[in-house]
């Protein structure tokens, strides 16, 4: 550091000895063991808060699972009242789930892989077969964390506005692991990686896991990193449960957690000098809608200890002031770890302008978002290391398993279009970055589609295969069926609105003994500001796809989707699209309510030459779990068929009510209809469909 630099730091520290506030000014620190727990950590907050209250310094704090997370945030210089915010915008059920549909919210357009779920059976890129290592990815977590760490840019986490540690086992030498520099975030999602439930994290040459196996209250630790100073450690393990509590899988879990620990934690618990104990043993590891009884649980706790830790605190040294909260740093290189060589330069030449100018921990965690979007990346990280007065930002890529595989399927009591499939995607398979994308569906109707694009990320090249089968009862037309053939070439763009691929296809369809082959150009259009795929709660989503066979009579569907939050738990969505077909080929017309456009019709949906339609629906959120939530729906919708001359033929209509269950574990639907024929009528469904790029061939 210049010695200018220096200068300012020392009267900085100066001007602060002299007017900070008196209390603090009396007091030596103390260090913070926070423990594990899952939502009972959030204890941790109530705990801070009543040190802040009573001006009692921390000098250090040293967490695990929950306890590195509550403990990260807070010695990034979140205030306690900040970090009860953070917890009430939390929505940990959205942040878990990895896959969920609720009524009316589209599927993506391209719906060959389930985006964000966990395969069944992957090789990865030593050619060997491997499996999922949790239940969960946790990805979505770390964007999280990485947003929330933002506000601090350092190598080491002593350099924080307060020193920090994460503890974590290593999963192949059942070693803990102390975690003091390198990404803050990547620390707290390998320190809460429960096993089973979370994949384990990466972290160099090491597979990290929850650090609770090991050392779930770390008094042990702090005494090391932090010699000299009182430990108050504050527990919040849990008590195991009599039999009549364990009533779920997370139940399970939690009670094994608290088996494993609780040798740990009863050892290391004597060498604390304080040890606060929340009463929080009712509150499951997953369930925040008890935050604020378990942060005021932690405030109660640690004000009958407050006497005990005053006299601790005003006998301790002060805390160690840290120059290097001082330095303003200057990018010095880019690198990439876990990368292709053709990815790491692509990387290194869009950033490559940071370098010479003042660090920003927004722009990286931007940057990281921006790179996570490739197909072929799970995620992207970060860190900071020192060289010379300067930092290096180092990006840490996971790559996607070369070959991932899906089992599924769809079901439901309201028409025949269910399906078994087997879904994935295989990548690197003639060069590096491309992939080869398929959907096998089996049932009465089948159905393949395979799309193979020449790299990642924007603007590839995509071929499309398709074939498949499909039969309808339809309510103004008897029975239709048909198999149709089709291969297409596309061009993909990616623009700041809008993702465009335009192309060439051609078809074969049989149908009813005869034959005909048609071919034209292709259209694509999506503009999607949906602040959530999951969940939405405000933005919209414009989708058209477009067909010129024979340069005759184009055909195309548009379709538009819009959500807003106007209370906590409630939602609003609407949805309308319009069709254009050609009623004279069966498998070019229309039919309204066959793709799900009004439920009660899905079974016998009506043929046109052109559609319309449109839902509303408002949600409630009943019930918040990790597996998903419980939503409560009421919605009504209206259909319009139109003939070759622009009649309206036939208005239909429907209202009911929805409970939607999505999540990792089902995603699941029960309905209650009622439609314009005085028709009553209850419906499930299982799993999400894949109604492919109708009218794309």
């Amino acid at each position: 550091m210049p010695v200018s630099s220096r200068r300012l730091c020392a009267v900085v520290f100066l001007l602060q000895l002299i007017f900070c506030a008196p209390a603090s000014a009396r007091m030596g620190g103390v260090v913070l063991v926070l423990s594990g727990g899952g939502a009972r950590g959030l204890a941790h907050i109530g705990v801070l808060e009543i040190l802040e209250e009573q001006g009692i310094p921390i000098a250090g704090i040293v967490g695990t699972s929950m306890g590195s997370i509550i403990g990260g945030l807070a010695a990034s210089g979140y205030a306690p009242g900040e970090l009860r915010r953070v917890v009430e915008d939390l929505d940990l059920t959205n942040l878990l789930s990895e896959r969920t549909n609720p009524i009316f919210v589209p599927l993506p357009s391209d719906n060959l892989t389930p985006r964000n779920k966990i395969p069944w059976v992957m090789l990865n890129q030593a050619g060997e077969v491997i499996g999922p290592l949790g239940g969960l990815s946790g990805v979505k977590l770390l964007e999280r964390f990485a947003q929330l760490a933002s506000r601090v840019q350092v190598v080491r986490f002593d350099e924080l506005p307060i020193p920090f540690a994460a503890v974590a086992t290593d999963l192949e030498t059942g070693e803990k692991v102390v975690l003091r520099a390198g990404s803050l975030a990547s620390a707290m999602r390998a320190s809460m990686a429960i096993p089973g439930l979370f994949e384990p994290w990466p972290m160099g040459d090491r597979l990290l896991v929850d650090g609770g196996l090991v050392s779930n209250l770390p008094v042990e630790t702090a005494k090391e990193l932090f010699p000299g100073y009182p430990v108050i450690a504050v527990d919040v393990s849990g008590q195991l449960r009599k039999k009549k509590d364990i009533r779920s899988m997370v139940d399970v879990v939690d009670q094994t957690i608290t088996i494993f620990t609780h040798g740990n934690v009863e050892r290391e618990t004597p060498m604390a000098d304080v040890l606060i104990s929340p009463v929080v043993a009712g509150v499951s590891i997953f369930d925040l809608t008890n935050a604020g009884k378990a942060i005021d649980e932690g405030r109660t706790a640690a004000t009958e200890q407050m006497a005990a830790i005053t006299r601790l605190a005003s006998a301790a040294p002060s805390p160690a002031q840290r120059e290097s909260l001082c330095l303003n740093s200057v990018v010095s290189a880019i690198s990439v770890e876990g990368a292709t060589i053709e990815l790491a330069s692509s990387i290194v030449d869009r950033y490559g302008s940071w370098v010479g100018k003042p660090l920003s921990a927004l722009e990286v965690v931007r940057a990281s978002a921006e790179i996570g979007e490739r197909d072929d990346i799970q995620s992207v990280d970060y860190r900071f290391e020192e060289d010379g007065p300067d930092v290096k930002v180092v990006f840490v890529v996971q790559r996607k398993p070369a070959l991932e595989i899906n089992f599924g399927g769809y079901t439901t009591n309201l028409h025949p279009h269910r399906w078994l499939y087997i879904s994935g995607v295989r990548r690197d398979l003639f060069r590096e970055g491309d992939a080869l994308k398929f959907n096998l569906r089996a049932g009465d109707q089948w159905g393949i589609d395979a799309g193979y694009f020449d790299r990642p990320g924007k603007g590839p090249w995509e071929m499309r295969l398709a074939a498949y089968n499909l039969e309808l009862e339809t309510a103004n037309a008897g029975k239709r069926a048909w198999d149709r053939y089709a291969l297409g070439f596309y061009k993909h763009f990616t623009t700041s609105d809008y993702e465009i691929a335009a192309g060439y296809a051609a078809e074969r369809v049989v149908t009813g003994g005869e034959e005909y082959d048609t071919s034209g150009p292709t259209l694509s259009l999506t503009s999607d500001t949906l602040n959530d795929p999951v969940d939405p709660t405000e933005g919209a989503l414009l989708h058209l796809q477009a067909w010129w066979p024979n340069f005759d009579e184009p055909l195309f569907r548009i379709t538009y989707f819009r959500a807003s939050r106007f209370a906590d738990e409630w939602r609003f969505y609407f949805r309308a699209g319009f069709a254009e077909g050609d009623v004279s080929r069966e498998g070019h017309a229309v039919y309204l309510g066959a793709a799900e456009e009004l439920y009660s019709y899905s079974g016998n949906p009506v043929e046109a030459e052109r559609m319309a339609w449109w839902n509303a629906a408002f949600r409630k959120v009943v019930m918040k779990s990790w597996w998903g939530a419980l939503n409560a729906e009421i919605f009504v919708g209206m259909g319009f068929a139109f003939d070759d001359e622009w009649e309206r033929f036939r208005d239909l209509w429907e209202a009911g009510v929805s409970l939607s269950i999505p999540g990792v574990l089902l995603d699941g639907k029960l309905m209650f209809m009622y439609n314009d024929e005085k028709d009553f009528k209850v419906g499930f469904f299982l799993g999400s469909p894949a109604w492919g790029k109708f009218p794309l061939p």
